[in-house]
């Protein structure tokens, strides 16, 4: 596994980061299998609809000056068991422990994560936004990003969920 790591680190990195990325990676992988997250995601396996679902949505037109389009990959998209609803889900590797960090980090990502939702309602043709979770891989966490409900769109509960 540290082979595969470090040859798809090296086509991503300069060779004078590469050991660095390497340690961090490693780190990463060590505290994801111990924590709380790769069991849940091994739990949501057969419920996965995407991974590295690419993306390509439109800008909003509010700012967005001469960008029309942003495109992205969405780490991975599921149906949850217990309420039946679509969820987006964006990996973070941010090294953050503090719940006033982690929301800091949210709102940081809110555009990300309206530009996802956005783009998974309307390929799936939903009749609401899917839910929209930051897995925070490093502190082992799960935070809900909050939305205004659409129009006729119920309001959803408030949600932080801390795992681990």
């Amino acid at each position: 596994q540290r082979a595969w790591l470090q040859a798809s680190l090296a086509r991503r990195v300069s060779r004078s980061r590469l050991d660095a990325a390497l340690e961090r990676a490693e780190s990463l992988l060590e505290r994801l299998e111990a924590g709380s997250l790769w069991s849940r995601l091994r739990n949501l396996t057969p419920h996965v609809l995407a991974r590295e679902l690419p993306v390509l949505v439109r800008a909003e037109e509010d700012g967005a000056g001469a960008v029309a389009y942003v495109v992205g990959a969405i780490d991975l998209v599921y149906r949850d068991p217990a309420s039946g609803e679509v969820v987006v889900v964006d990996f973070k590797t941010d090294r953050i422990a503090t719940a006033g960090a982690i929301a800091e980090r949210a709102s940081h990502h809110r555009p990300q994560a309206e530009q996802y939702r956005r783009a998974v309602l309307e390929a799936l043709r939903l009749p609401q936004a899917p839910r929209f979770e930051l897995w925070f891989l490093d502190a082992s966490r799960v935070e809900v990003v909050e939305f205004e409900p659409a129009p006729g769109e119920a309001r959803a509960s408030v949600a932080r969920c801390s795992e681990g």
